[in-house]
């Protein structure tokens, strides 16, 4: 009696098996607190880096000073949505493959190369040689910085067999981390706006960016990107969590939603003195909401035993 041959696997089989793509048992997906300081990071060291190779390049090639896409404001924000785009895809690749890294490495390489044909295309429509290889060299840069940050920082932990199913039995925990991420980073971005407020002329003419201190307000604006994202992913994530932490989660989303609201009305002159209100009022009330978590559990912890 012959054996049955088993039937060819299909093509997409395959691709998802070269690609090293299947439900994961061995890995966790990183944990939430890590990926948004990996983020936070991730989008600060790319625009640094890439304010440092702009700076470089047109010290190095005088002829690409004033190229239009060395401005601050046109590869930033590109940066900022390619970066926080990398780290949304992170933890859902450590959930769809056996070997992460090995996965993330290899599409990172990719994204870098699909982003270097619009720079070649500029080439062809006779961009200055020079800044191109310049702005190449950002892409290449922005990727090596997101990468590092993540795998590093946030990296996908490998889980034991038998203990992967307690790695997951306590998400209140990476939950309260979160929140706590967050709180640091709206406290960050209540320095920057104190700075953006001294050095940006409130009485300045309407306009996206201002002529005076440009760097601070845009870096203070792209920074509202990544928290935006992590206070709604909280929202996301505390539906079935305990009353206080939904609690901290909503609190701390209206009030990065009522900084988001302030900045966005400062760009117009007349409704400016309400946005800087709303920009005040929107850090104090997430702060507190972000604080919630901590506070409730040091209140836990120095209440008195009632054990005799």
């Amino acid at each position: 009696m012959c054996s049955r041959t088993p039937p060819p696997a299909n093509p997409v089989d395959r691709m998802l098996g070269l690609a090293r793509i299947e439900p994961s048992t061995g890995h966790a997906r990183p944990e939430i607190a890590r990926l948004a300081v990996a983020t936070a990071l991730a989008v600060a060291g790319s625009l640094l880096a890439g304010a440092l190779l702009v700076a470089v390049g047109t010290h190095l090639f005088h002829a690409s000073k004033g190229y239009e896409h060395f401005r601050l404001v046109d590869y930033a924000t590109l940066t900022v949505i390619g970066v926080v785009a990398a780290c949304l895809a992170w933890p859902i690749l450590a959930r769809i493959s056996a070997t992460p890294r090995w996965l993330f490495f290899r599409l990172t390489c990719l994204v870098t190369l699909v982003l270097w044909l619009p720079d070649l295309a500029l080439v062809l429509r006779h961009h200055p040689i020079r800044a191109v290889v310049v702005l190449m060299v950002m892409h290449l840069a922005v990727a090596v910085v997101t990468y590092q940050c993540l795998v590093r920082v946030a990296p996908a932990t490998e889980l034991p067999v038998a203990g992967a199913a307690a790695g997951r039995s306590d998400p209140e925990r990476s939950q309260r981390r979160l929140a706590t991420a967050l709180g640091i980073v709206v406290g960050v971005e209540s320095v920057l706006g104190i700075a953006t407020l001294v050095w940006v002329p409130a009485d300045r003419s309407s306009g996206m960016v201002p002529a005076e201190g440009a760097v601070v307000y845009v870096v203070h604006a792209l920074l509202g990107f990544p928290l935006v994202v992590g206070s709604v992913w909280l929202v996301a994530l505390v539906g079935e969590s305990s009353r206080m932490i939904r609690l901290a989660a909503w609190i701390g989303a209206v009030g990065v939603g009522f900084a988001g609201i302030g900045g966005v009305l400062t760009v117009a002159r007349p409704l400016r003195l309400v946005g800087i209100v709303l920009m005040i009022l929107g850090p104090v009330v997430a702060g507190f909401g972000y604080l919630i978590p901590a506070l409730d559990r040091l209140s836990d912890e120095n209440m008195p035993s009632t054990d005799d």
